[in-house]
């Protein structure tokens, strides 16, 4: 092999890994409710992803969850703080010095100091984001609520930041700026985001407007929000179902969608660049006789796969087919366990371990966990209550946007370790695929499989760069790739009847 290309190969093994592990802002967990003192059995919990499996214990603390949820660790996955959408601690459990009271207002009283239970703002109305190009300071962008009457409802009325200063405080860190205004107006109940722009540095921030298809885009950068947009696009979502449902990212940042039970599923292409959204679609889910009164959504690693948690069963959607609607399999159906309530399929959070997480029927002890979401139909392999929990989760899971994504020509990979399944369930024999990492041709090995198969590779955005079919018997086929940008490319085989053999991903160098 020639230098050169030794010394490539090289550099990509050495710092590969360390750019996916760079970035562990997510590798803490912070969940759990009502603390009882003396009892572990209740009370705070931590989930570690620096261990391989993840770690999850007790850890008791006088702050309670209850639906907002939000934390940040360091670039090694160190816990740095946390919220409740009541006050910010930090990782010794104690209130940072100015960290009390954010939020402030009638419901903060009723949730934060008459109930203590946490502040009922729901998911993703909160989200923690490094001030970029600089170190230890953290911007906590939260959504207010107020109690509006006659007739009595609760309305997000305000985005609010609070800036926390690690470096502060001896190295445990400080709030030292709070409840600062972005802007007041009706918001949607939860659905904030955070993608990276194009720069891989700096930060769109999306807000919907409440029972509206217009959306508020916010530029964030080291000298805080630079910019505010606002675009209208989309369907307007149902009032009676907002906070039902999710908004989610794909892993790439060019796709977002919008899920509430029973309206169609709202598709978005979005521009990293400009941050304007520059198409829109829907598709449907056929529920036939499922009940679905609130859910949840998720999107695979590789950003192929749609996962709608919709109470009493998941659904998964192929993301890349040419007809979206009709790609639907049914992954999961809740099998009857209670605890004392239904242990059912809520919101979701992908894991830095590329798992996704779906909460289980509210402030319950488990979590449910789909292990290979890059893989089709019942392949994705969703184990129901795969994480146990040592305390009730406070009906929350903790909000994180993609923090390992990268500059546009090179997004990188949204966890750790990308999960490469060569052959799903039902099949008899695995695929091998070789060099990995290639210069100018890759090499398939289909074992005794010799029924007609169809080879695709594509690229991080989902486009087909190469395709062929194969008629002959089950002889290796050797695919050229010379042609092709360097970069990660996601190879599938099938038959040509549309059978599943399998998927995996080539680094061409």
């Amino acid at each position: 092999m020639p230098f050169y290309i030794m010394k490539k190969l090289f550099l990509i093994l050495i710092f590969f890994p360390c750019l996916v592990s760079a970035q562990k802002y997510d590798y803490m967990w912070v969940i759990g409710g009502y603390n009882i003192p003396g009892n572990i059995e209740y009370g705070g919990a931590l989930i570690n992803f620096n261990f391989k499996p993840r770690t999850t214990y007790f850890n008791y603390r006088e702050m309670n969850m209850f639906v907002c949820n939000v934390s940040i660790s360091d670039t090694a996955g160190n816990l740095q703080f946390y919220t409740n959408g009541c006050d910010i601690a930090g990782a010794n459990d104690t209130i940072l010095p100015n960290g009390d009271n954010i939020n402030p207002g009638q419901l903060h009283y009723i949730d934060c100091v008459q109930n203590m239970r946490g502040y009922a703002s729901n998911h993703q109305s909160a989200v923690i984001l490094p001030l970029p190009d600089t170190q230890g300071i953290y911007y906590l962008f939260h959504e207010s609520q107020s109690i509006v009457y006659n007739p009595t409802i609760i309305t997000t009325d305000k985005l609010l930041y609070s800036v926390v200063d690690m470096n502060a405080n001896n190295g445990k860190g400080q709030v030292v700026e709070k409840n600062a205004l972005v802007m007041f107006d009706s918001l949607a109940y939860g659905e904030m985001n955070a993608v990276k722009h194009a720069n891989g540095i700096d930060w769109w921030i999306i807000v919907p407007q409440e029972s509206s298809n217009q959306f508020y885009i916010f530029l964030f950068t080291k000298d805080g929000i630079v910019d505010t947009l606002t675009q209208t696009i989309g369907d307007m979502p149902p009032p009676d179902k907002e906070g039902y449902g999710q908004t989610v990212f794909s892993p790439d940042g060019t796709r977002m969608i919008r899920y509430y039970p029973y309206t169609p599923i709202m598709n978005f292409t979005f521009d990293r660049i400009t941050g304007y959204f520059t198409d829109y679609s829907t598709f449907s889910v056929n529920y036939g006789s499922d009940f679905a009164a609130q859910g949840g959504c998720a999107i695979s690693p590789n950003g192929r796969f749609l996962y709608i948690a919709a109470l009493l069963q998941v659904y998964q959607f192929d993301l890349w087919a040419s007809d979206i609607e009709a790609s639907q399999v049914k992954v999961a159906v809740w099998d009857g366990f209670l605890d004392p309530v239904a242990i059912s399929f809520l919101t979701c959070q992908l894991g830095p371990d590329c798992k996704i997480y779906i909460l289980g029927g509210g402030d319950t002890r488990y979590y449910h966990i789909i292990h290979n979401p890059d893989e089709p139909g019942l392949a994705c392999n969703l184990e129901q209550r795969g994480l146990v929990l040592p305390t009730p989760s406070g009906a929350s899971i903790p909000y994180f946007p993609n923090y390992r994504l990268g500059p546009i020509d090179n997004p990188g990979v949204p966890c750790s370790p990308v999960v490469s399944v060569s052959s799903p369930p039902g099949t008899s024999r695995s695929i091998r695929v070789y060099p990995n990492p290639t210069v100018d041709q890759i090499t398939f090995v289909f074992g005794y499989e010799t029924r007609p198969k169809q080879i695709t590779l594509r690229n991080t955005y989902g486009q087909i760069v190469k395709q062929v079919v194969m008629t002959g018997a089950g002889e290796p086929y050797t695919l050229g790739v010379a042609d092709l940008v360097n970069g990660i490319y996601l190879w599938e085989v099938a038959t040509v009847s549309g059978t599943w053999l399998g998927i995996g991903k080539v680094i061409k160098l």
